[in-house]
């Protein structure tokens, strides 16, 4: 939607993963002027993960991951830092295999369960620099 409208220069989502938490959001670069409706775009995909997920999008989205995650693996470097996450998250090193069987087993209802969960009614937490004065204010991004 964002670039069918050419509301944003770029924007993605992240997810870093803790032992005991976790943290869940989207970068998005976009002119002041389309603030608003990068917000809007950006809340309205947040919400339908709640609601209107399709079993497509979560086998594409699995696919994708498990693609991107043995891209990541290109390096010592990278190695090195997945072995470093999965200790400190796992206490242990999973193999390939063993990671790709635990997504392979996510389903569209844990994915709109879990963003019910963290997405949701929730609070939020927002970081913003440059001219951000069409940026609505919280309480329009918390609605």
């Amino acid at each position: 939607d964002m670039s069918d409208h050419d509301i944003a220069h770029s924007f993605m989502s992240f997810n870093t993963c803790y032992k005991d938490t976790g943290l869940f959001g989207v970068y998005v670069v976009a002119p002041d002027n389309k603030l608003e409706d990068a917000m809007w775009y950006t809340l309205d995909n947040m919400v339908r993960l709640c609601h209107n997920v399709t079993d497509y999008e979560v086998e594409r989205a699995k696919t994708q991951l498990k693609a991107t995650m043995l891209m990541q693996l290109d390096s010592f470097s990278n190695v090195a830092e997945d072995i470093g996450r999965q200790m400190l998250t796992y206490g242990r090193r999973m193999s390939s295999a063993e990671v790709f069987a635990r997504i392979d087993a996510i389903t569209t209802e844990d994915v709109k369960k879990t963003a019910n969960k963290v997405i949701n009614d929730e609070d939020h937490a927002l970081a913003a620099i440059g001219p951000i004065f069409e940026l609505p204010d919280y309480n329009w991004i918390r609605r």
